[in-house]
């Protein structure tokens, strides 16, 4: 049996991540656990684990600092899960470990096409994210009287623009709409499919992703979705993931605002749609999709 160790945090995004990973690799005769970076592993511990697992798996900004335990690059899969990970160590380490890497990969093609543009010397392959459909199904809501915002609320990027724009929910719903907003509150991943059970829809107002998981839980839970073209609703928005919304802030809140007040209204339409977007997520999202790709990666 192969076994993995992913070095992440095991917590929001990457805790959600990586742990149902794990339980559908062990599926395919791959063992594999998430170690938390702020552990702190002793040196001789850092030995025993290099004996244990054939495989290490972080991110690029983080497989510099897991190379100075002593794991080398030729013993780690490297996977990119936003733009921030290519540059925020960039000068410090510089990047002529890509080639030294065992694996190489990126979780959406934008950040494929980043990895180019911000001059990494090798193409990563694209490994795409998935959820446990069932572990976020929910019967799907019947009428539209909440909206949810299940991100982080402000972050800002490498360049120092803000990327998430919880703001712009807030002001829309609160101002705007008869709707009651209930915001997601530093929540575990593991408590996040009872938050989409009691929300009617969910806005993602972002203008950055490497990937996006909201977007896909809450279709799953049967919720209506709205997103701007960002990460991979940029894909799925247009082909039955949900309400794609432009990007520019004017135009984001105008269009926000008229689409909630047309399904606020409409209770049947509300429903069909949110109907469509499970229907959808079945058949897109679930990692039994993609786990070919994480396997064919991680031998």
């Amino acid at each position: 049996m192969r076994k993995i160790l992913f070095w992440f945090e095991d917590a929001w995004a990457f805790g959600a991540i990586h742990n149902s990973l794990a339980k559908e690799l062990y599926k395919h005769d791959i063992y594999s656990n998430l170690l938390h970076w702020e552990y702190k592993v002793k040196p001789e511990e850092w030995k025993l684990l290099y004996d244990t697992y054939d495989l290490f798996v972080t991110k690029p900004d983080t497989a510099p600092i897991l190379n100075s335990f002593g794991i080398p690059y030729e013993k780690m899969a490297v996977v990119a899960h936003g733009q921030w990970d290519y540059l925020v160590y960039k000068e410090k380490f510089g990047i002529d470990y890509y080639n030294k890497l065992y694996k190489f990969g990126a979780v959406s093609n934008i950040l494929k096409q980043k990895a180019s543009e911000f001059g990494i010397p090798r193409v990563p392959d694209v490994m795409p994210l998935g959820v446990h459909f069932d572990f976020y199904y929910n019967k799907p809501s019947t009428k539209l009287q909440s909206v949810g915002y299940g991100g982080a609320k402000q972050v800002s990027n490498f360049f120092g623009q803000e990327i998430k724009r919880g703001y712009l929910v807030e002001q829309i719903v609160k101002n705007h709409t008869p709707l009651t907003l209930i915001e997601h509150n530093n929540y575990t991943w593991m408590a996040m499919p009872s938050y989409y059970s009691n929300i009617d829809s969910i806005v993602v107002s972002s203008i950055e992703e490497g990937a996006g998981l909201p977007s896909l839980e809450a279709a799953c839970a049967g919720r209506l979705i709205f997103s701007t073209p960002v990460g991979y609703f940029e894909e799925h928005g247009p082909n039955g993931g949900g309400i794609v919304l432009p990007i520019e802030t004017q135009s984001f809140a105008e269009n926000l605002i008229k689409q909630l007040e047309f399904y606020y209204y409409n209770p049947d339409e509300y429903y069909k749609m949110c109907l469509s977007i499970q229907d959808y997520a079945r058949e897109n999202y679930d990692w039994s999709k993609h786990i070919d790709k994480w396997i064919e990666f991680l031998i």
